[in-house]
């Protein structure tokens, strides 16, 4: 188990910490660390549940944790609970390094399993020199469910790009496909400013 998290990881447990004192449900996906798992759970409080995707940070998380309480992640991002059932999910950096469907699915798999108001925390690179993430990018990636409720930088962020970080707290909203079709001859407005759905029915 470490010690010392990485910052982004403690940028997270920060932000957490600066929002709840305590959690009656959450789920951490990611961290590998059994360490980090084990203070979120005694810090917080609460039914806590640890996903992973890798086989040994799953097996370790197991052998120190409650085993019960340790689950696998799908191969496309999938959560392995029912509907609303957390009030915060807290995700590992390194789960938003993946393909882009692999993260849009393990975004909208928090939106699912979520009550709602929940939370969504996690923090990631700044784009730094055309690598990590901007605040768009982060934007993009959650509109469709989420409302961005908070985003932090360092306190020394102002003073270089090295190391730069960006927090992210997102509130679950009902989930609404933002993607607008370009209204073309065949699409009169009417019907372009319908959801995808209420546009099959018509």
């Amino acid at each position: 188990m470490s010690s010392r998290p990485d910052r982004c990881t403690a940028a997270t447990l920060a932000e957490l910490g600066a929002r709840y004192a305590r959690v009656r449900a959450g789920v951490d996906v990611g961290f590998a660390d059994a360490g980090t798992s084990r203070h979120i759970r005694t810090a917080h409080g609460g039914v806590w549940m640890t996903v992973e995707a890798d086989a040994s940070a799953r097996e370790a998380a197991a052998s120190a944790l409650d085993p019960k309480t340790v689950l696998a992640l799908g191969s496309c991002g999938e959560l392995p609970f029912e509907d609303h059932q957390f009030e915060v999910v807290l995700l590992g950096h390194a789960m938003l390094d993946g393909s882009r469907p692999r993260m849009e699915t393990l975004v909208r798999e928090a939106h699912r399993v979520l009550q709602g108001g929940g939370c969504l925390v996690f923090t990631v690179e700044e784009s730094s020199d055309g690598r990590g993430w901007t605040a768009r990018a982060v934007y993009e990636l959650l509109r469709d469910g989420f409302d961005m409720v908070g985003l932090r930088r360092p306190a020394w962020w102002r003073f270089g790009t090295a190391g730069r970080t960006l927090t992210v707290c997102a509130a679950r909203k009902t989930w609404r496909n933002r993607g607008m079709p370009i209204v073309g001859a065949a699409m009169p407005v009417s019907s372009a400013m319908l959801s995808p759905r209420e546009r099959a029915k018509a």
